[in-house]
């Protein structure tokens, strides 16, 4: 058997996971959009081949086009060397160039649909008619499109119900949480003393809500730890770059620092932009890594990740828009140690949720399935 992972991106932790797992299973090959990202790195091809095409591009849609498709080209090509009996992929884009390929193929074709967030431009209605006519023309797309898919992976069961429900089969659907590869965790220790630290992991995407966190943490005297990648503008870089009281990392290697960078922390911060749908209905990596780690989870109200935390008892919801609930549960979970070991305790409890091998394991019988 063979199988491609066809990605308009460097793999990142989640699909190095399945990078991971499904070079066990078969010849796999990655082929991949490189866009030139300077903190996107290759990984080593280790028992795998890599296919990719150095392509820069920029976030307006209509000026992606070209890049596009070039790299259409190019995968289509790749595709008809490696000739996969399986192709796991990520994104509309890629799964239109997996339909194209599926259609002019001599032999069976399996296509893995793997949704890790719902596409904003998909799932926000649209505030003007240009923006209302591109969400219908994109949503007939990948309706159309999933017709030829044997199976779709998604990261947060509120996709099916908000999306995927009303088009693919619940046959067709896997649900694979964002877990993390553990064994980026065995160094792992767990705080023990020293100032009461916030810490943000990820990249440093919703800046307003970031600022609500510096805000609390500044009114409250509590220490922060940023660990990830900020675009330009760096706005906050430069707001925390001469503080006493901040840890910035800035871009880590995931498998080599992430455990250090969680044994920084007390709380893990976890709030972004309610307001967007696809914010509403995601399970975040952060949620599973806080869980293992032990370590309270600081959400948004108005998500499913506040019911998931809420439902556990891993952690508290607060306002997205402004910093006032924040800094009095901030407050409480320095000073009101049987609260803050509650959280603990339940975390503990939970730890069973964050078992990669379940999930590969669901995932491995299907692709199997397919051989014979």
């Amino acid at each position: 058997m063979t199988i491609a992972i066809l990605v308009g991106f460097v793999p990142g932790p989640r699909f190095k996971k399945r990078i991971a797992l499904e070079k066990t299973l078969s010849d796999l090959h990655l082929i991949c959009w490189d866009r030139g990202i300077k903190n996107k790195i290759m990984p080593e091809a280790d028992g795998f081949t890599i296919h990719s095409l150095l392509i820069p591009t920029v976030n307006n849609p209509l000026k992606r086009m070209i890049p596009y498709l070039k790299f259409r080209s190019y995968a289509l090509k790749e595709l008809e060397k490696v000739q996969p009996d399986v192709i796991h992929l990520q994104g509309l884009d890629m799964l239109k160039i997996a339909c194209e390929y599926k259609k002019k193929s001599k032999k069976p074709v399996h296509i893995i649909y793997e949704v890790g967030d719902l596409h904003r431009l998909i799932v926000d209605e649209g505030k003007t008619i240009p923006m209302k006519i591109i969400r219908r023309y994109l949503i007939d797309i990948e309706r159309r499109c999933c017709e030829d898919i044997d199976l779709l992976i998604v990261t947060s069961m509120k996709y099916v119900e908000s999306h995927f429900g009303a088009f693919v089969p619940e046959e067709k659907t896997m649900y694979i949480p964002n877990v993390p590869n553990l064994t980026a965790f065995r160094s792992y220790k767990r705080k023990e003393s020293g100032p009461f630290t916030v810490g943000f992991i990820g990249g440093l995407r919703y800046k307003k809500q970031i600022q609500n966190m510096i805000d609390a943490c500044t009114k409250c005297g509590l220490r922060m730890m940023f660990a990830g990648y900020e675009e330009e503008p760096q706005v906050i870089y430069d707001t925390c770059k001469d503080r006493e009281d901040v840890e910035w990392h800035g871009y880590f290697d995931f498998y080599t620092e992430v455990a250090e960078m969680y044994g920084k922390c007390d709380v893990m911060y976890s709030v972004y932009d309610a307001d967007m749908e696809n914010v509403r209905v995601a399970l975040p990596n952060k949620l599973y890594e806080a869980v293992y780690c032990e370590m309270p989870l600081i959400v948004a109200k108005g998500t499913y990740l506040e019911e998931v935390v809420n439902e556990w008892g891993v952690g508290v919801a607060v306002d997205h828009k402004n910093s006032e609930e924040l800094i009095h549960v901030l407050g409480r979970l320095k000073a009101d140690k049987e609260y803050y070991k509650g959280f603990v305790d339940n975390c503990r409890a939970h730890k069973e949720m964050v078992d990669l091998q379940l999930y590969n394991d669901k995932l491995s019988k299907v692709i199997l399935g397919w051989e014979h």
